[in-house]
């Protein structure tokens, strides 16, 4: 009887053991089912936003790449110049008094930023044809902030004469801080006036103004270079002169970072107006020599180089009326003619020169030798004279 309750209680202990190990494994199971990563990740993140597509920025005309190296180099220069203010302030200069040398330093630097604020109005008018709407309006709104620059050079130009009555020229002070005041108060004029001007001339009348001047500038110069383009190419001399102001540029840029890395007082700051000088000498290059290889215009056409500059020109209206400028324009009959006789010319010379090489081609071909046609290319240069005698 007792063995039997023995073996029902071992049973039962054993029944529970097993009962517990089931639940603790399952538990387990669980636990390790929730707690481990999902091979899909988590769905309920958000995923990152797409980067936006940057919008194709319009590149300028080769004028205004020529016109941003002018910016540049005028900017390069006011850099220069308050760089050399600012190591005049930190020179050591024992005889004179440190407030005189501080006022000298800062005049020297307004004035370099005041050449420095002149060159980007350059740069971002002017020098961005082809890519903003109204460059020249950008350039011509700039003058209101020279001004303010040239403003604040004056009042350091006050507070440098103020200066000159301090430590052992104090005995000078009954005269320099008047004299100085009055210095002061004219700059500070000056920068108000500045203010005001280049709020006029960025809004209203004249802002209407620059913007209808920029709507011609811009196919002007793309007419400009067109022509000019096109005779480098006509000529042979586009492609020979770009690379002789490329390597000279670049020379030029080169001997510009020499003398920058020099780290000489005065001499290196001269390094960067070098170097951008010569970047600009070397970017002049397409102004004869379309380095993309092709002719925009009726100049690429074939056609007349100059035929489209003149028409573009707002000189119909002056004769009253909405006739060409040939017919229009009386008093520029004369200088049309000559434009016409001299594109008429290149024309014709173009024209023979391609035929006669047609026909030597096609003769060539055939075994026949043939010289004919050889003086052809002359009658446009004989009638370009013959223009040019009659004008």
């Amino acid at each position: 009887m007792r063995s039997t309750m023995q073996r029902e209680r071992s049973l039962s202990v054993i029944t529970i053991a097993c009962g517990a190990l089931l639940a603790l494994l399952a538990g387990c199971s669980s636990g390790g089912s929730g707690s481990g990563a999902s091979p899909n990740g988590n769905n309920n993140v958000t995923p990152p936003p797409a980067t936006p597509t940057p919008a194709a920025s319009v590149d300028t005309t080769p004028t205004a790449k020529v016109t941003e190296g002018a910016g540049n180099t005028v900017v390069a220069t006011g850099n220069a110049v308050s760089e050399i203010g600012q190591q005049v302030k930190d020179a050591n200069l024992p005889v004179v008094p440190d407030a005189a040398q501080n006022a000298t330093g800062d005049v020297v630097m307004k004035a370099g930023d005041t050449v420095a604020t002149l060159g980007v109005g350059v740069r971002e008018g002017l020098g961005k044809i082809g890519s903003v709407d109204n460059p020249l309006g950008v350039t011509v709104g700039n003058t209101g902030n020279v001004v303010t620059q040239a403003g604040k050079t004056v009042v350091s130009a006050g507070d440098l004469v103020q200066s000159l009555g301090t430590a052992q020229l104090s005995p000078l002070a009954p005269v320099t801080q008047p004299v100085g005041g009055v210095v002061q108060t004219v700059g500070g004029t000056v920068m108000q006036v500045g203010g005001k001007l280049g709020d006029s001339l960025s809004t209203g009348p004249v802002a209407q103004l620059t913007g209808s001047a920029s709507k011609a500038i811009v196919p002007l110069t793309t007419k400009l270079t067109d022509t000019t383009q096109t005779v480098g190419g006509a000529s042979g001399l586009g492609v020979p002169v770009d690379n002789l102001l490329t390597k000279l540029g670049n020379t030029v840029a080169t001997g510009g970072s020499m003398l920058s890395n020099a780290d000489k007082p005065i001499v290196s700051p001269l390094g960067g107006v070098v170097t951008e000088t010569g970047k600009t000498v070397a970017a002049a290059g397409v102004l004869l020599n379309n380095r993309n290889g092709t002719a925009g215009g009726a100049a690429g056409a074939g056609g007349n180089p100059l035929g489209g500059l003149i028409n573009s020109l707002p000189l119909a209206g002056a004769a009253g009326g909405s006739a060409g400028v040939g017919a229009g324009v009386g008093a520029l009959a004369p200088v049309t003619g000559l434009v016409g006789t001299v594109t008429g010319a290149l024309t014709n010379a173009t024209n023979a020169t391609n035929a006669t090489n047609a026909t030597n081609a096609t003769n060539a071909t055939s075994g026949t030798a043939t010289s004919g046609n050889a003086g052809s290319p002359l009658n446009g240069v004989t009638g370009l004279l013959g223009g040019l005698t009659q004008h």
